[in-house]
């Protein structure tokens, strides 16, 4: 029997690798009758050095990015599916483990690399981690 996948996480960064993997992940959740959990993760990490010591948590600049990505990704998702969004602040990789773990994920559905320069050199970091790091399958959208 073929394994269902009725809670699905995709990760969202705003590259089109992940718009990508929302697509992805409105099919596989119809297959399954699934329900999605779309995730932004505010990488605090990768501004911290530009910004000095700022707490950069609770910044305008980062909220309307990781607003402006979630409402991309619910127009991908047109309401075909039933679907939840998520914004959360720290280090992605973590954070999108963590999330799959704390909500019972069956799926994690990712972008094969990110938004940053250096995750469009090779395989993602993010990515990477989340494949050995992950309590369940995951799928990898390019």
């Amino acid at each position: 029997m073929r394994k269902q996948y009725k809670n699905i996480l995709v990760a969202v960064d705003g590259s089109e690798q992940s718009y990508n993997a929302i697509k992805e992940a409105v099919g596989v959740a119809k297959r399954n009758q699934g329900k999605l959990h779309i995730l932004t993760v505010k990488d605090i990490n990768r501004y911290y050095g530009l910004a000095g010591r700022m707490d950069l948590t609770g910044t305008p600049a980062l909220d309307r990015i990781a607003k402006s990505i979630l409402v991309k990704s619910c127009k991908l998702v047109n309401y075909e599916v039933e679907f939840e969004t998520y914004e959360l602040a720290g280090t992605p990789k973590h954070l999108i483990v963590k999330f799959a773990k704390e909500h019972d994920v069956d799926l994690i559905i990712i972008g094969a690399t990110g938004a940053g320069f250096i995750d469009k050199l090779m395989l993602g970091s993010t990515t990477q981690y989340v494949i050995i790091h992950a309590p369940c399958s995951v799928m990898v959208v390019r």
